[in-house]
């Protein structure tokens, strides 16, 4: 069962952790809603959807029977520790007229600094670079580009090289090594490549280019973004400020406009065919797509157990009063959350990357 962390501030106690969640959740729009899965351990070993089943119609009585079994990817997430320690000078204590108006103001910075690595490492976190945080939704759904003349074994995956990504992603069905020219590649989930020796098929992925250099925003490559994500709309289209002036006035150019409604914590939500668009100021505006470095991406994904959940220890976030320190005239508080991410499938979530002005 997944908790959001506005639910998990109503069953807590302690008036200084709900506090802390509350500032938390207030201007995040993805902490406002992303539902987090309680784990017990350190790491979650989960199934990812790779292939459905086949079904077929069968004549009565005489019909022979064929089985097919789905196939998943086996994945495992860790969680990983964020925090820091809020120290509250032991003079200013002594000689301010409120001490927890200014414990309250520490505190406080701690819980926005907590916020803002969250918000950072969700988009842009990737373990290759610092072990000690999980991998973003950018690294988990960029995929990894195909390459000529490369050994490739069975179960690898590869996407169109950078920029011609479409959407789809390629399993290695037959080992071999890979062409001299990237081949043409097919769009329909079960179809197959030949590029050298190797054999691709095609499977729903979850990546969509803009073009080698990439591409100025259009509505019609954010509507094949929409569409990448399957099983339903997604629950959030999360770009960067300057994404969202582009959408602004391309549909005002339409004779339309967003439409503006109100979010769960009373704030005001604007809103692109039926789905709420958001603001992250950690959607880079600088991603490096062919000769281009101003280019941004775009994040469409459902969220949930079957989609793109948090992962939490059971305590969610965890404050303690450490006390007086020994080398420094203060009392300290630490603020700490034990806490991961985790894609379960990847036709819930996809990402448009190359985004120009």
């Amino acid at each position: 069962m997944s908790i959001s962390l506005a639910e998990a501030s109503k069953l807590s106690t302690d008036i200084l952790l709900k506090g802390i969640i509350e500032t938390i959740i207030k201007d995040s729009p993805i902490l406002e809603r992303l539902p987090f899965i309680q784990i017990v351990g350190n790491s979650l070993k989960y199934n990812r959807e790779k292939t459905l089943p086949t079904m077929g119609w069968y004549a009565p009585v005489t019909g022979t029977w064929t089985t097919s079994e789905p196939a998943f990817e086996q994945c495992s997430a860790s969680l990983c520790v964020l925090g820091g320690d809020a120290d509250v000078d032991n003079f200013l204590k002594a000689t301010r007229s409120n001490i927890q108006d200014l414990e309250a103001a520490v505190i406080e910075q701690k819980a926005k600094a907590l916020r803002h690595e969250f918000e950072n490492t969700f988009l842009n976190g990737d373990s290759g670079v610092d072990a000690n945080q999980p991998d973003g939704l950018y690294k988990l759904m960029k995929g990894t580009a195909w390459q000529a003349s490369t050994a490739y074994t069975l179960g690898q995956f590869v996407v169109p090289t950078a920029g011609t990504e479409n959407g789809f992603r390629y399993e290695c069905t037959t080992a071999g090594t890979s062409g001299s020219s990237q081949p043409t590649w097919k769009t329909t989930e079960g179809e197959t490549n030949t590029d050298g020796t190797v054999v691709w098929t095609c499977r729903y992925g979850s990546h969509l280019g803009s073009g080698a250099n990439g591409a100025t925003l259009s509505l019609a490559s954010l509507d094949k973004l929409i569409d990448l994500v399957r099983g339903g709309k997604p629950d959030l289209l999360l770009m960067s400020r300057r994404s969202r002036r582009k959408i602004i006035n391309l549909a005002r150019a339409a004779g339309t406009n967003l439409l503006i409604g109100e979010g769960k914590l009373g704030e005001v939500v604007e809103y692109f065919n039926g789905i709420p668009v958001a603001i992250s100021d950690w959607v880079k505006d600088n991603y490096t797509v062919g000769t281009s470095s101003d280019c941004s991406a775009i994040f469409a994904f459902q969220m949930g157990e079957g989609a793109v959940c948090g992962l939490s220890s059971p305590e969610m976030i965890q404050v303690e009063r450490l006390g007086s320190l020994e080398t420094k005239d203060a009392s300290r508080t630490r603020v700490k959350w034990y806490v991961s991410l985790a894609l379960f499938s990847v036709v819930k979530a996809a990402m448009l990357t190359g985004v120009r002005e």
